[in-house]
């Protein structure tokens, strides 16, 4: 296993008043310096994925986070809020930013009150209710003063709003991709079906490609990432990135039939992402990735690592096609509290969550820092997701 060295755990965003979890981030190394980390922050003090785009940022490479530049990008209203938020900076500086959104729907003439909403508490929230919606697209010029949005993206063929809340999705690891000719590319899943959810459904998740050749403003579906014809395997939340010769790499989380979650699995494509390579599963156990091409060349992905000892890892390429699990290192063990046994069924469901940690981002400074951005779970009375980063170098 790796040795990593001059290693750093930063608080970087914690709720001050204990009332919204903040989890899901996207970091990245802006053109001034900064370092910006986009968060989702919930409603409620749970993991609901149903809160607002936010970010923070860091002026000295994560050693310390300014709350004062905390922003909200898109807030969340009564009937309609936004999650899995990831950031990107184009070549021209202008800050992109893709969300999901999600709406409560209520049947006609049904009205849903008191403490009945199976598993997210506090009473009267809609979450029992909610779908998502639709998927959209925040733009800003001032290195994220200012915003312009939403502008809706058009994810066909692939589902974007359905009855299931998973139609079509990502992670914060997929960030916007822009290639040579300053077409953009953003990684998601989903389905074709509209009653499809992962795992569940007849037909599997894919993880596919949209394009827009307009500087985000408008998309269109461009190619297939990985997909199970057998319908057994769901490929999910791709980690993507592009190499300094031209070849998109991705690892993606997946969940094979009846609902056993999986190794990572790897695909790459030499044709701008037209084509992709048979997927094929890696030896690295852990979900959902990000990757990104260090300055010495190498390649790096991290992960949640989901079980005990819990926390987030790390794995170095040299090429960025071959995954060896004896290239895995630790960035942080742990993020999962002890279980507190409560009386409210808020308690109770904050220990279900748990599990919940990770969702790592990365970023490399130019004295080659790494930092790796993720959230876990505070050891407070009631626990809290909460955002945090670790630096070091390899």
């Amino acid at each position: 296993m790796i040795n990593i060295k001059d290693v750093e755990h930063v608080v970087a965003y914690k709720d001050p008043e204990l009332a919204h979890a903040c989890n899901q981030g996207s970091l990245i190394l802006l053109q001034n310096g900064e370092l910006l980390l986009g968060f989702n922050e919930e409603r409620y003090p749970v993991h609901a994925d149903s809160g607002q785009a936010c970010f923070i940022k860091s002026k000295d490479g994560g050693k310390t986070w300014d709350p004062s530049t905390k922003k909200i990008v898109w807030p969340y209203t009564e009937f309609q809020g936004n999650w899995d938020c990831a950031f990107a900076q184009l070549s021209d500086g202008t800050i992109i930013m893709h969300s999901r959104v999600c709406h409560f729907l209520a049947p006609r003439g049904i009205k849903y009150e008191g403490d009945q909403i199976l598993g997210m508490p506090p009473p009267g929230m809609p979450e029992r209710l909610k779908r998502q919606t639709g998927y959209v697209v925040f733009k800003s010029k001032d290195n994220g003063n200012t915003w312009m949005g939403p502008i809706e993206v058009n994810t066909s063929p692939i589902a974007s709003s359905s009855w299931s809340p998973y139609a079509c999705g990502g992670s914060g690891a997929g960030h916007v991709i822009e290639l040579p000719d300053k077409g953009l590319l953003m990684p998601l899943e989903g389905t074709i079906s509209q009653e499809a959810e992962p795992g569940m459904g007849p037909e599997p998740t894919r993880c596919f490609l949209l394009r827009s050749d307009d500087g985000g403003d408008n998309w269109e579906y461009w190619s297939t990432v990985a997909y199970d014809p057998a319908g057994i395997i769901s490929f999910m939340e791709p980690g993507m990135t592009r190499l300094n010769d031209g070849k998109l790499i991705c690892l993606m989380r997946t969940q094979h039939k009846p609902k056993r979650q999986d190794n990572l699995w790897f695909t790459w494509s030499d044709d701008d992402g037209i084509t992709w390579a048979p997927p094929k599963r890696t030896s690295l156990w852990g979900y959902p990735a990000a990757v990104k091409q260090l300055r010495d060349g190498r390649v790096l992905a991290v992960y949640s690592y989901r079980k005990a000892p819990w926390g987030v890892r790390g794995c170095i390429s040299d090429d960025g096609l071959i995954w060896d699990i004896k290239n895995e290192f630790i960035i942080r063990e742990g993020g999962v509290p002890e279980p507190v046994l409560g009386e409210t069924l808020q308690d109770a469901l904050i220990m279900m969550q748990y599990w919940h940690i990770g969702y790592p981002t990365v970023a490399q400074l130019e004295d080659e820092t790494i930092v790796v951005a993720y959230h876990e779970y505070s050891q407070d009375e009631h626990p809290l997701h909460y955002m945090m980063v670790t630096r070091f170098k390899l």
